[in-house]
């Protein structure tokens, strides 16, 4: 079954709303339809189970049909990472995510090739990020 995950705002006592780039993907990548189910986590304590009602052009509202605890591993790994060359930290990044890392933070230790400055910085935390969120899809 499909998992997506939503801002905490998005989910009520009775059903969740999904916008964003989700809706496309629910819409016409997945092509799911009324009835269809999947699960909604909203990255804190809730994992739901959830039933599509209405699908409309900018979000998905599902009811809740079953509540679950969350699924997150009962340790927190942190990852200290040094800066690699090249888009190695992308693949790190991406199977940190997969294997279960809840924190990956990126070093910039003595011997280091690479160097940051404060836009490049900017910039790949949001690839970063993006890249992570795409793991935790898996």
């Amino acid at each position: 079954m499909h998992r997506f995950f939503v801002d905490s705002k998005n989910v009520s006592d009775e059903e969740v709303r999904i916008t964003g780039s989700d809706v496309n993907h629910i819409k016409n990548v997945l092509r799911m339809k009324q009835g269809d189910k999947f699960y909604v986590s909203d990255g804190d304590i809730t994992d739901v189970t959830c039933e599509i009602t209405e699908i409309n052009s900018d979000e998905v509202i599902a009811k809740i049909i079953e509540e679950h605890e969350n699924t997150e591993l009962a340790s927190r790994i942190v990852l200290f990472q040094g800066l690699p060359k090249s888009d190695k930290m992308e693949l790190i990044v991406q199977k940190a995510t997969e294997l279960g890392a809840s924190q990956i933070v990126p070093v910039a230790m003595k011997r280091c090739v690479v160097k940051l400055d404060e836009k490049k910085a900017a910039n790949k935390k949001k690839r970063y990020e993006a890249i992570a969120l795409s793991a935790a899809k898996q």
